[in-house]
Parts: structure tokens; C-alpha cells; sequence
């Protein structure tokens, strides 16, 4: 194999947009650096391929009028195992793999703090988080009533907390939740189309709109403050925005 092959195989495949590119490109890159680390290979062909440029988009989360229309309308079609993990992932923050991957054996109710340490990726449980950083995510009374629900359903044979109600086992992926559940209320009440992992954005956002301290919030997100700020500076200072303009224009027209 040769660099050029690589540059040639992506450019066959213009459709992928430049973070798929660019994790297609990382895996192939640790599987050929391993070739080399067992001298299968004299070199890795796919090293000086260079990444895609892309722009990162930004937070989309929900509004808190959207997302309790959501939660109510889930309640009223999908009460039990569908509803119970919704109204947890608007109020725990937990990325999709960290959430599908949750074990009752990280989840403390009598403290009301949940363990996350292992993520499910791609139907494949891992035992690390995304950033590879365990954290204890404090609950809230809305996440915390949802998984108290939670427990008293009939629980599968394996550890998993939220389980798919048709078939009694763990979600292999979010793409079920998504066809059956998801995408049908959003188009039921009329609301734009953002993907479950906004619920993660709605929390940040409705965390910093309270006025919480964003080095703790960064921390219940499992982010470092930098990049919880880079990603969150819209929402810093919540409604205060619109007060401190207020107060100017108040002047104005004084």
C-alpha cells in the first residue's frame, strides 16, 4: 500500500464530510502504525495523509418550552422505559454511548449519584468514557425521580439500566430510538429536527442559564473548562444579556 492509495480511496468517496473522513483516517492510521510496531510494514503509508478541515457546528439544544412538550408527548405515547430514558438523558447530560452503555452497577440512588465510567460503541460495550476520564455525575430531582421509575420495571437479565420495551434488552444503538420513538414526536408536535445527543446541549444549557458555575458544569459534563466554555460562551450569562440591553434602552429613550 502506498500514501497514494489512501489519497486516492478518499477522494472516491467525496460524499463523507470531513470528521467522518478524518475518523475513517485515524483508525487506518493505528491499524498501519501497528503493522510497523510488528514489522509487517517498513513504514505506515497513511501517516503525512493530512486531516480534512472542517468547521466544528455549534450547540443546538432545545428550548425548556421544547423540551418538556418532548418529554410530555413521550409520556403520553411511550410511558415506561421510553419516557424514563428520555426525561434522564434532557437531565443528566450523559453522551448517547455513555447513556445506552449505563449498569445499575454505577448507579447509586440512595446518594443520587451516578458512576460514569464505560460507554456502548457501536453495540460494543467499552470500558472508558469517550475522553477516557470516569466522573460522578450528581443527579438532579428530575433525573434521579426518572431512574427511581426506572428501577421498579421489570429489569433484563443483563445490567443494563434503559432497555428497548419491544424486545427487553439493552439498546444495541440509538438508531431504534430514533425510527420508533424520537423522530415521530418531533414531527407530531412540529418541532425542528436535532438529534437525541441535543439533549446533552439542552442540559449545559439550561444549566448555565440557572447561573451554576461553569467549572462545575463542565465537570457533570465530563468537559474541561476550556472547552465547555468555548462551546458554551453563548449561553454564560443566560438572561442577563437581555437585561443589561434592556437597561440601555431604557436610557435611550429616557
Amino acid at each position: 500500500m502506498l500514501t497514494s492509495h489512501v489519497l486516492t480511496a478518499l477522494a472516491s468517496r467525496p460524499d463523507l464530510s470531513g470528521k467522518t473522513r478524518n475518523n475513517y483516517l485515524g483508525v487506518l492510521q493505528d491499524a498501519l502504525e501497528a503493522a510497523v510496531t510488528d514489522r509487517v510494514l517498513e513504514v505506515n503509508p497513511a501517516a503525512k495523509v493530512p486531516k480534512a478541515k472542517h468547521q466544528k457546528l455549534p450547540p443546538d439544544p432545545f428550548t425548556r418550552e421544547e423540551s418538556e412538550a418532548i418529554l410530555q408527548k413521550i409520556g403520553q405515547l411511550f410511558p415506561g422505559h421510553v419516557f424514563n430514558m428520555a426525561e434522564f438523558w434532557f437531565w443528566s447530560g450523559l453522551r448517547t454511548g455513555e447513556l445506552l452503555g449505563l449498569t445499575w452497577a454505577n448507579v447509586d440512588l440512595e446518594h443520587g449519584i451516578v458512576h460514569v465510567r464505560e460507554s456502548l460503541v457501536r453495540g460494543q460495550y467499552k470500558g472508558s468514557t469517550k475522553t477516557n476520564v470516569a466522573r460522578r455525575v450528581i443527579m438532579n430531582s428530575r433525573s434521579r425521580a426518572a431512574l427511581e421509575r426506572q428501577s421498579l420495571l421489570p429489569r433484563a437479565k443483563g445490567p443494563t439500566v434503559f432497555l428497548d420495551p419491544r424486545t427487553s434488552k439493552g439498546w444495541a444503538n440509538e438508531t431504534v430510538f430514533l425510527k420508533s420513538y424520537w423522530i415521530p414526536v418531533l414531527k407530531w408536535l412540529g418541532i425542528r429536527y436535532r438529534r437525541p445527543y441535543n439533549c446533552r446541549h439542552t442540559y449545559a444549557t439550561q444549566m448555565l442559564m440557572a447561573g451554576m458555575n461553569p467549572a462545575f458544569c463542565a465537570g457533570q459534563l465530563g468537559h474541561s473548562v476550556e472547552i465547555f466554555l468555548g462551546t458554551y460562551s453563548r449561553w454564560l450569562d443566560g438572561d442577563r444579556n437581555a437585561l443589561e440591553m434592556g437597561r440601555l434602552e431604557a436610557a435611550i429613550s429616557g
